[in-house]
């Protein structure tokens, strides 16, 4: 899934308490509110130019905003840090946005919160499948060579983070109970000190 010469592409650098997964995507998607542009494919980007490494966010619009300054400027406040427009050679404009854009173009990293097909993903889903409706091209397991009738357990919520990786967005699986395969990065981490999940 290498970008498109054509695609919309914005980055930021969110506020540290805008960086976790939902805060991230409610505030993307405030920003856009009645823009005639929406978010198709979100991912988070670590900068680690600076000596504390900060979480950069680039954003693939399904189109050019009505009014595009306008947008980047609510993108910005909705962000709490600067949003900038790919293509953008600003001076002013912070490590991790421009760091988002350089690799979301590339293709080369960067972690998807939103993709196509993300919304409509739930429960256990055959790997073949998840690859035909969802922007996901490549389901890469540790452990274990997934073929498309394995069976992944996105969980009730449809929870998958997948990674770009040689510009193919690609989903790390593992093992699981029961035969299936699980995403690596699971939703609630800590549940498994109550004796379930991961």
């Amino acid at each position: 899934m290498t970008a498109s010469l054509t695609a919309v592409w914005w980055g930021g650098a969110p506020a540290a308490d805008r960086v976790a997964d939902a805060h991230l995507l409610a505030a993307v998607d405030e920003a856009l509110a009645g823009s005639g542009a929406a978010a198709e494919l979100v991912c988070t980007h670590v900068d680690g130019s600076a000596p504390a490494p900060r979480v950069g966010v680039s954003i693939r619009l399904t189109g050019e905003p009505a009014g595009p300054a306008a947008t980047r400027s609510a993108l910005a406040r909705a962000l709490a840090g600067p949003a900038v427009a790919g293509g953008t050679h600003d001076a002013d404009v912070a490590g991790p946005a421009r760091t988002a854009l350089v690799e979301a173009g590339a293709g080369d990293a960067g972690r998807a919160v939103r993709f196509p097909g993300s919304a409509s993903v739930t429960g256990r889903v055959p790997v073949a499948d998840l690859i035909a409706a969802t922007a996901i091209e490549q389901v890469v397991g540790i452990g274990v060579e997934p073929v498309g009738t394995d069976v992944v357990d996105t969980g009730p919520n449809g929870f998958l983070r997948p990674r770009f990786s040689g510009g193919r967005l690609t989903l790390l699986v593992e093992r699981a109970a029961g035969g299936v395969l699980q995403p690596f990065e699971i939703e609630d981490p800590h549940q498994c000190c109550e004796g379930g999940g991961h």
